[in-house]
């Protein structure tokens, strides 16, 4: 007689592994939620109309830390040019942020920046069914 196979559990995802995921989803929730009929949208530093592929979640503040990674009035649609070449292009970025937002929004936003954050893993699970519900109704 054979012996039955045992069951394997399933593996959890790593942390960082969620990270990711949700990460790839909220930058393009950013990028296409900017985009027009045409998949279209325009870098929020330079101007530069690109399909939404083309383009990068920038972020308002420099820093990858969890309290402001995944803050989306912090982060906006922009070129390779201007997030990456240009570190964010902070010089037009801050401005013009401070004119839509207010000055509050980017004080509550520096604060923030400061602040420590750890994302459990229900929390990123979370994420990641919210950003696809989002995502779906684009």
């Amino acid at each position: 007689m054979r012996k039955s196979p045992l069951k394997r559990k399933s593996k959890q995802k790593s942390l960082t592994s969620l990270k990711n995921t949700a990460w790839k989803l909220f930058s393009e929730l950013i990028r296409r939620s900017a985009a027009d009929s045409y998949g279209m949208a325009v870098c929020y530093t330079c101007g530069d109309k690109k399909p939404w592929k083309e383009l990068q979640a920038g972020h308002l503040l420099d820093g990858r830390n969890n309290a402001i990674l995944f803050e989306e009035n912090g982060v906006r649609p922009q070129c390779k040019i201007c997030n990456l070449f240009k570190n964010g292009n902070k010089e037009e970025f801050i401005p013009r942020f401070i004119d839509q937002c207010g000055e509050l929004e980017f004080q509550r936003l520096k604060a923030l920046k400061k602040t420590t954050r750890k994302i459990s893993r229900q929390e990123y699970e979370d994420m990641i069914a919210d950003y696809k519900q989002r995502l779906e109704k684009l």
